[in-house]
């Protein structure tokens, strides 16, 4: 798989981040578990200073960087709903959080000199912690997650391995174990890494295998890559930041599912990632000679393999 552009790591002056005895090396991206942090009253988190971050991100109209809905959606909602009327922008959103009933995702938070030189110490952190190689990130972005009391995320996966840091308020995150396949079947998975990011679908039976995490300010939750996660706020507005990051295994991984795709469509029963060597590699191998050799974007990165390789057969598997 194509690597996107990744920073420098930074000099580490002061830690961020308290770890437990080999909980970062022997679970990252295996397992999920939480860990405290020194982030919270930082300046960076302040709604005057995330309003200005807010408006800078939207004035580059290159990309967008900024996400807002309504926050009383139930769990299994996906991301389709639309935000509550009253609120009319981003700014009032956040200026009022307390009371907006909304939540607002700012993305690739890192454009802002200052949140890039947070990143990467906390980058810096998170791989020596985890033993995880800088050679072996792909892709890295920060964002930062603003929500008003009661705000429910909806039940989803991420391709990323993520630390999310909780800054301001109280959450209830629940978290699902990726390789449970009665949790976060094939299918979905493969349907996920063709474009489709509600295709994991929450139900009510799944809910007794979820780990339960209680997250006050000051602490924070690891979620591996494609581990189902949803989050319920308290009773007070929710800041929260993310830093997640792409490696080299789960890319690889990721063309897997995206020929099992193909394969199924056509009527084949494919080999589940792991299961056989020769036939993962031949399908990265597939994907990978059509990816962007210099991908701009995560979405590039991951999907525009998948989608040059079909462009001449989406006729036919419509």
């Amino acid at each position: 798989m194509p690597t996107a552009v990744v920073t420098k790591p930074a000099s580490l002056d002061t830690r961020n981040i308290e770890v437990k005895p080999n909980a970062f090396r022997d679970d990252f991206n295996k397992r999920s578990f939480q860990f405290s942090h020194n982030l919270v009253g930082h300046r960076l988190f302040s709604l005057p200073r995330l309003a200005e971050l807010a408006k800078s991100l939207l004035a580059d109209t290159s990309t967008r960087s900024v996400r807002w809905q309504a926050g009383g959606a139930p769990v299994d909602a996906g991301w389709a709903v639309p935000l509550h009327d009253k609120v009319e922008s981003v700014n009032e959103a956040i200026s009022n959080l307390a009371e907006s009933g909304s939540w607002v995702l700012l993305y690739s938070v890192q454009r802002d000199p200052e949140y890039r030189a947070l990143l990467d110490q906390l980058m810096t952190e998170i791989l020596a912690d985890t033993g995880c190689s800088r050679e072996e990130v792909t892709w890295e972005d920060a964002y930062i997650f603003l929500a008003s009391p009661e705000a429910v995320t909806p039940y989803h996966i991420d391709h990323e391995a993520t630390f999310l840091f909780q800054i301001h308020g109280n959450r209830t995150a629940n978290i699902w174990d990726a390789n449970d396949r009665s949790v976060l079947p094939d299918n979905e998975i493969e349907k996920y890494y063709i474009g489709d990011l509600n295709a994991a679908k929450y139900t009510i039976e799944k809910q007794s295998k979820a780990t339960v995490y209680a997250l006050n300010q000051g602490t924070g939750v690891h979620h591996p890559s494609k581990a189902p996660h949803a989050f319920k706020n308290g009773d007070i507005y929710s800041i929260a930041l993310g830093i997640h990051f792409c490696v080299r295994d789960c890319d690889r991984q990721a063309a897997v599912y995206q020929m099992n795709y193909l394969l199924r469509r056509c009527g084949l029963k494919p080999t589940s990632p792991g299961k056989s060597q020769w036939r993962d590699k031949l399908k990265t191998s597939i994907i990978g000679m059509f990816s962007d050799k210099n991908p701009k974007t995560k979405h590039d990165m991951l999907r525009s393999g998948f989608k040059k390789l079909t462009a001449p057969l989406r006729i036919v598997l419509k």
